[in-house]
């Protein structure tokens, strides 16, 4: 009965860790001259427009993943035109992953820098990491709209932990 508590305790005391530095303190890498700059697809436009900001600041490609694609037709960037766009299967950060090494390896790509929103980067970075391993960096935008709520921070974190052990991304890297 006592070893039951005592597993109970670590395993909440792990999970509040994880919680804290993977979801509610998640980092922003440093841009690495990037050869491209995607953006991945999620519900705010906040992903997009710091995707352009890097792209230009980098003179990078601009690559728009899913539905980021329509907020980039809303800043006026057209794929094809003004960026590489695609449309990732499965539809997950997986999946965008997963597409984003073969595009990395395919083009020649050096290095990658990747636009998401600031609670999905701790998940990106690691699920990135696993495709291209340090070619890769990640940039969190904040939501305009103020924090996440807990509840996303608890599923990023989540998340993450299964994406770093039971799915992974790129298992055959």
């Amino acid at each position: 009965m006592v070893w039951r508590i005592a597993i109970g305790v670590v395993l909440t005391f792990a999970g509040l860790v994880v919680v804290l530095t993977v979801g509610l303190w998640p980092r922003d890498d440093t841009p690495v001259d990037p050869d491209a700059v995607v953006v991945l697809g999620g519900a705010g436009s906040e992903r997009t427009e710091l995707g352009i900001e890097l792209r230009e600041r980098y003179d990078a490609i601009l690559v728009l993943s899913s539905s980021a694609q329509s907020f980039g037709e809303d800043r006026g960037v057209e794929c094809g035109r003004d960026a590489l766009c695609i449309d990732p299967d499965p539809e997950t950060t997986i999946g965008e992953a997963r597409m984003v090494a073969r595009l990395a390896d395919d083009e020649g790509w050096d290095h990658v820098t990747v636009a998401t929103a600031r609670f999905h980067s701790s998940r990106a970075r690691v699920l990135f990491r696993q495709c291209l391993g340090d070619r890769v960096t990640v940039v969190g935008a904040p939501k305009p709209d103020g924090p996440v709520g807990v509840d996303r921070y608890v599923r990023e974190a989540a998340a993450t932990l299964v994406g770093m052990t039971t799915h992974r991304a790129c298992w055959w890297r």
